[in-house]
């Protein structure tokens, strides 16, 4: 701040001072060329020989008419063109200036020219000794006002000198004081320039918010532990991030999210004492690097550490607020090319603790690297998985409890890879959220999903699922209405069914998209209801028609025994919003008894049947509308149950 308030004024302050410098230089040089210049010094030289010359004029008049002279009238002649140009020269304008004459001065010079121009006609014909001494005595005045002149001359000069010479003194020690104050703000620039160069070596490599090493010192430092090999010790690499960081700051805004990020900072900095460099990598993620006789036990002990300064919830603005880490630790290993490579192993086991269960440390193994292989091949399939038309759809009905008559399907992805064979959406929609291909294959499930319901009756009704990534696509509405357009189906025939994972992410967004496809006609579901928490909230904010109660409330059991009155209670709760409610799961008949009685409307799960083809559909509403024509004895709808089907997974 000091830098920034004083940067502009010291730099103008330098180049005022740096002008200054160069003016009195300038002013300088003119000081010293007035004090050395010629023309003034050959105006005074003119002065002072001006005396000398009226003597020798005098002295050669004087000796024109002596026997044996010598003297000519030539030689007088001479004398006085001397003495004449002499006075003009003193009384031209150029020479005044330069001699700074007073007015005595002057005075003396008119009287002078007067003289010399009353004896010119004498000095023309002068022939006889009497004429000679009246010019001498014409002249004899003038001696004494040359003196005087030279005396007022010399005077001024003198003056001109010493005026000029202590301002030249002065203009010196300006120069002096400005060139010392140069030096003064350029040391000071110089200064300030090295201490923002640190500074911004400092912000190069540490993070603004923390104050922790960034990324780049991270790199070198690991580098630099690298090259010294497993001496001492080896090296421990520790990669951690906060669990479900990213909901903290949808939920309570980015600045709350950035005060948790100091408060870990703080606290695992306390933790870490015997790190070699402990670093914030970005967002939420950190990392640490150790050196450890005993690697194994050490990284272990490192993540229980970590876990260890977890258990205590983050105060943030009066808020108490709890968060899980997960943890991945990677040990030096003789086979490591680079240290990148080390890296890349503790990235590997950070991925698996999320993959298996957050809150937890996972040494890296070999197995890891294997499974990460295995789940890039598994990308690159799924890349041409719909070009080469390996997708499919099974359809698994929900049927209403009052009828006992198919309501409609819910559309379930499959796989059929070219080596595996099907594939549950489990093992691949995970990838295909990673990788954005839930994009492209929602759009098509969507249009399949129309397709097929374009072979049912009216009333028969198709719910497709979308993922919370798909509520980034911008294609979203208008893949929706050009399915429903492109095969004629009623809007209200199908139903997109989502889950509170996409209701976290963004409120706002998701609000409008799906006010947006319910003014389409398009029915929205809520799926898995019961299991997150804040599914009530999500009632009053969201356009839902449905809510689908999750499969874990089936269980009747001394266990469970309060499942029929959470069930009970959500149906009434749906009832009086006006909505309808499906219950997920049901396997056996106990459960479908427990759920009529609950007064839930429709029902789903292997005690009526299992995903099943386009063609065992329509096999399936075909009999029924068999069935309701030729009105058989009603048979119980638990003796359809699938011999060993013990779970509700799609």
């Amino acid at each position: 701040m000091v830098e920034s308030k004083w940067e502009l004024p010291l730099i103008a302050a330098t180049a005022g001072l740096g002008f200054a410098a160069v003016t009195m230089l300038f002013s300088s040089v003119q000081y010293m060329d007035g004090i050395s210049r010629a023309a003034e010094n050959n105006v005074v030289y003119e002065v002072m020989t001006t005396s000398p010359e009226l003597a020798r004029l005098q002295m050669t008049v004087a000796a024109r008419f002596l026997p044996d002279s010598g003297i000519s009238d030539d030689d007088v002649a001479l004398r006085f063109g001397i003495l004449e140009n002499r006075m003009v020269v003193l009384g031209t304008v150029e020479s005044r200036r330069l001699r700074q004459d007073s007015a005595e001065a002057t005075v003396l010079i008119e009287r002078m020219q007067r003289t010399v121009a009353d004896i010119a006609p004498w000095m023309e014909h002068m022939e006889t000794p009497v004429e000679a001494a009246a010019v001498l005595k014409a002249i004899e005045p003038l001696n004494s006002a040359a003196a005087r002149l030279a005396a007022l001359t010399t005077s001024t000069s003198a003056t001109r000198i010493a005026e000029n010479r202590a301002m030249l003194i002065e203009i010196f020690w300006q120069l002096l004081v400005g060139i010392l104050g140069l030096l003064a703000c350029g040391m000071i620039l110089v200064a300030m320039l090295r201490r923002a160069r640190k500074r911004a070596r400092h912000s190069a490599h540490y993070d603004v918010l923390t104050a922790l090493p960034n990324r780049l010192s991270y790199n070198i430092a690991l580098e630099e532990e690298f090259e010294r090999g497993g001496r001492p010790g080896s090296l421990v690499v520790v990669m951690f991030d906060l669990d479900l960081f990213k909901q903290v700051n949808d939920t309570m805004g980015h600045a709350a999210g950035d005060r948790l990020l100091s408060l870990v900072s703080r606290r695992l900095s306390t933790a870490l004492p015997d790190a070699v460099i402990f670093a914030r990598l970005g967002g939420d993620e950190f990392a640490a690097i150790f050196r450890a006789l005993h690697p194994k036990p050490f990284g272990e002990s490192v993540g229980r550490r970590i876990l260890a300064c977890f258990e205590r919830p983050f105060e943030i603005d009066g808020s108490r607020l709890a968060v899980s880490t997960s943890v991945g630790i990677a040990v030096s290993d003789p086979g490591d090319a680079t240290a990148d490579d080390l890296l890349k192993r503790a990235d590997l086991a950070l991925y698996a603790v999320k993959e298996d269960r957050r809150g937890a440390f996972k040494m890296f193994q070999p197995a890891l690297k294997e499974a990460y292989l295995e789940r890039q091949t598994f990308a690159k399939d799924l890349e041409t998985a719909l070009a080469r038309n390996q997708l499919e759809l099974h359809f698994q009905p929900i049927v209403d409890l009052r009828s006992d008559r198919t309501a409609g399907f819910e559309a379930l992805l499959r796989w059929h890879h070219p080596t595996k064979g099907l594939l549950s959406p489990s093992l691949f929609i995970p990838i295909a959220e990673e990788t954005a291909l839930i994009l492209p294959i929602g759009r098509w499930a969507i249009a399949e999903a129309c397709a097929a319901a374009a072979h049912w009756p009216d009333d028969v009704s198709i719910a497709v699922n979308l993922s919370p990534r798909q509520f980034g696509d911008p294609q979203l509405q208008e893949s929706v209405r050009m399915a429903l357009t492109r095969h004629g189906i009623r809007p209200a025939r199908l139903t997109l069914e989502i889950t509170e994972s996409v209701l976290i992410q963004n409120d706002a967004t998701v609000l409008d998209t799906l006010t947006a496809l319910r003014e389409m006609g398009v029915r929205i579901s809520l799926d898995d209801f019961g299991t997150g928490y804040a599914s009530l909230s999500y009632l009053t904010r969201f356009p839902f028609d449905a809510i689908k109660i999750d499969q874990s409330f089936m269980r009747v059991s001394p266990a469970h025994p309060h499942n029929p009155t959470i069930v009970e209670t959500i149906c009434d709760l749906a009832a009086k919003l006006g909505l309808c409610t499906v219950a997920e799961g049901i396997e056996t008949p106990e459960q479908l008894d427990m759920i009529r009685r609950t007064g839930c409307r429709k029902g789903q799960g292997y005690l009526f049947d299992q995903p099943m083809t386009l063609a065992d559909c329509a096999t399936r509403l075909a009999l029924e509308r068999l069935r309701s024509i030729q009105a058989p004895p009603k048979v119980e709808i638990a003796t359809r149950r699938i011999p060993g089907a013990t779970t509700n997974q799609p």
